[in-house]
């Protein structure tokens, strides 16, 4: 996997500008029931992570540019970071057209290597899969594929609905209330979008609508912070739930609260955790200041 490199656009990215700030609000973190290691051995590991890795994957146009601010060329294997916070590292994929086995097969070579790879920090740790709710073009064969076919690999992945103010668009009914139609377009989302992924073989493990990313910035915070809410409740796997706390750079109470709330794991295992994070934060403030 190829070294990191700054993105060179003069927008920072509406997720770049959210991750310094908005995920230290966020508090739910998913179940303890699926943590498969002890929280010891969890910090042990955690000590050799220095990045977050991020694979944004989906059809063409369905607005993975729009999510990231970023154009130019898509090459899945070059990383870039953004400003706001470089330990969180995005790759970038092509889009799929519809009959493009040949893109599809690229990403899907992609995940299984990097899964596959020794140093942990060259590893994908989460996947954000756009779709474009477009009911004239339901799920492509291509997406219906990444979802059903059997894999070699076992990255969680985040089902991002983009532009669904379009798709509230789609289905308005003018002679209906606006709440009406904001419910309709939920409906239909679930039942031509939701309900097929959770029936395939390998469904994503959570789900997240978005809309007018390119027109009101206003609400872009918060939804970002839902975003990244659902992406740490869909990690099972401890070592990556606290990597993807802890890769905040100013978010000690929010590792605390993690530590005590959600994986009541023995007082004494949460006083590890809580030094740990500390350690963590102390170094963060030596290298600022």
């Amino acid at each position: 996997m190829s070294t990191n490199r700054q993105n060179p656009a003069t927008k920072e990215s509406i997720v770049g500008k959210a991750l310094g700030n908005k995920l230290q609000k966020s508090t739910e973190f998913g179940s303890s029931s699926a943590v498969a290691i002890s929280a010891v051995e969890a910090v042990k590991l955690r000590a050799k992570y220095t990045h977050f890795r991020i694979l944004v994957i989906g059809r063409a146009n369905a607005g993975k540019t729009t999510l990231l601010k970023r154009r130019g060329s898509h090459d899945i294997h070059r990383a870039f970071t953004f400003a706001s916070n470089p330990k969180f590292m995005f790759h970038d994929s092509a889009g799929f057209e519809a009959g493009g086995e040949e893109e599809l097969q690229a990403v899907m070579d992609f995940i299984e290597k990097s899964s596959k790879a020794v140093e942990v920090n060259n590893q994908i740790h989460i996947i954000w899969f756009c779709f474009d709710p477009d009911v004239s073009r339901p799920l492509l064969d291509l997406e219906v594929k990444f979802f059903n076919e059997n894999r070699k690999w076992n990255v969680p992945v985040v089902a991002i609905f983009m532009k669904f103010d379009d798709l509230i668009s789609q289905v308005w009914n003018r002679n209906k209330t606006p709440e009406w139609n904001n419910m309709h377009a939920l409906d239909t989302l679930q039942k031509e979008f939701e309900q097929p992924l959770r029936s395939y073989k390998f469904p994503p493990q959570a789900y997240v609508r978005l809309k007018a990313l390119d027109k009101n910035e206003s609400d872009h915070q918060k939804q970002i912070e839902e975003l990244m809410k659902q992406t740490a409740a869909s990690i099972d796997d401890l070592t990556l739930k606290m990597l993807f706390v802890t890769v905040q750079q100013n978010n000690l109470k929010i590792c605390i609260e993690y530590a005590i709330k959600k994986y009541v794991i023995g007082f004494s295992i949460s006083i590890l955790l809580i030094m740990f994070f500390s350690i963590v934060h102390e170094n963060v403030v030596k290298m600022v200041c």
